[in-house]
């Protein structure tokens, strides 16, 4: 019997999306409720572009703020930092000159890691708290492409609903059902905050151990067809 693939997908891959794949593989997966073995995964649309530096300077701008609150820049970085900051964070990425721009991605380039692998701590210490076992916790920056086996695409936000499509559209393969997470369990979308630390990855461990069952009932229903 085939094995179809749950996935829901985020614009990294660091902390939303792998959250609903260490809670729902722990909890569902080889579940005897569910009509056809599955398997949960995540992706992020946006994680080749993370790693090449080519994100919008303004999401650049929100990874340094984060960087800033967890206190990951030091010595003369921090300076720059805040004058980026000061200067440019809530603006609109065509205000900023490109000469800004490129020192911005300068310091991005050189943080990001440190962030998304603080963020990811946080996540997996949010997890066991929570009682997942260890072996469920999933690593992070996977990107999001087609998969045969792939039944269910649950975007978390809008946004992501949005580059799944646009992704489709210059693809050979048919687009599978799609349908935002939150819409799935009749509630608000989770969205993304890059600071917070354990508190947040505990809110976003919540969202999904809450809501898990209603999903459950709702991936019987859609994973059949």
């Amino acid at each position: 019997m085939k094995t179809w693939i749950v996935r829901a997908v985020d614009w990294g891959n660091i902390q939303r999306s792998p959250t609903f794949q260490a809670v729902f593989n722990y909890f569902f997966s080889g579940s005897k409720n569910l009509p056809t073995p599955v398997v949960f995964d995540s992706a992020g649309t946006h994680v080749n572009d993370i790693i090449m530096n080519c994100t919008p300077v303004t999401k650049q701008l929100d990874i340094i703020d984060a960087a800033m609150y967890y206190d990951i820049i030091k010595g003369k970085n921090e300076c720059l930092a805040e004058d980026f900051l000061d200067k440019w964070h809530g603006t609109c990425e065509e205000q900023i000159p490109d000469k800004e721009k490129s020192g911005i991605t300068q310091l991005y380039s050189e943080i990001k890691n440190d962030v998304h692998l603080m963020q990811m701590g946080f996540r997996n210490e949010a997890l066991l708290d929570a009682g997942i076992p260890e072996q469920y916790l999933p690593g992070m920056r996977v990107p999001f492409r087609h998969d045969k086996n792939l039944k269910l695409i649950l975007p978390i936000e809008e946004n992501i609903a949005h580059d799944i499509g646009g992704y489709y559209k210059t693809s050979e393969e048919e687009q599978p059902l799609t349908k935002i997470y939150g819409q799935l369990v009749g509630i608000k979308p989770l969205k993304d905050e890059l600071t917070g630390g354990l508190e947040t990855a505990r809110k976003q461990v919540k969202y999904f151990m809450k809501t898990r069952e209603k999903a459950a009932e709702e991936l019987i229903k859609l994973v059949k067809n």
